[in-house]
């Protein structure tokens, strides 16, 4: 006799992209503590050693990104109710990262100050001065295409150059961003990893 296999155990692929989708949704810390723990298979313990930070909140973020993704697959609006437990936690964690990026930054030469403003996303302030930074024709090339949405040959048109140079300042200017600070996420990712 055979036995058919437990749908339970197989996830059907739409029910794996709205898991995915819910975890992308998570708040930055809620999601990366989740990945740690299921992705990279850390324990607690090991998960609040590498970020420096307390189990409780480690418990806390976890508890809250279970919570938030059932929440968001039954279709209804997930909300922050671990918000006291993990605030300071990620406030404390925002600073360093904070603090990370202006030395980072200053190691690049760059001594412009990053203006971090409370309803604009760290990791937007530091592309702003990293674009701020850069010399004039690979600023215009890179507000062209980003804020005017310009293709390649129209931003060649409109500065009178070939398609060539501007592809060539395009990945000039991605250079420049990719030696540039870490993204807030990708740096709590790497916490602690280097010991």
């Amino acid at each position: 006799m055979c036995s058919s296999p437990d749908a339970t155990s197989d996830p059907t692929a739409e029910m794996r992209a709205a898991y995915l989708d819910a975890v992308k949704r998570l708040p930055v810390l809620s999601r990366v503590i989740l990945r740690m723990h299921q992705n990279d298979d850390l324990a607690f313990e090991e998960i609040a050693r590498r970020l420096s930070i307390e189990m409780t909140a480690v418990m806390a973020c976890l508890s809250e990104a279970l919570a938030m993704i059932v929440a968001m697959l039954d279709g209804d609006r997930p909300r922050r109710w671990r918000a006291a437990q993990i605030s300071p936690t990620e406030r404390a964690l925002r600073e360093r990262h904070r603090r990370y990026c202006a030395d980072h930054l200053r190691a690049m030469g760059i001594g412009k100050p990053v203006v971090w403003q409370r309803k604009m996303d760290d990791d937007v302030a530091v592309a702003i001065v990293l674009i701020e930074t850069l010399p004039e024709p690979l600023r215009e090339t890179v507000l062209l295409f980003s804020a005017d949405k310009l293709t390649l040959d129209q931003i060649a048109a409109k500065m009178g150059t070939t398609r060539e140079t501007v592809f060539k300042r395009m990945s000039s200017v991605l250079d420049t961003i990719e030696i540039g600070p870490k993204r807030f996420e990708d740096w709590l990712r790497t916490l602690g990893t280097d010991i």
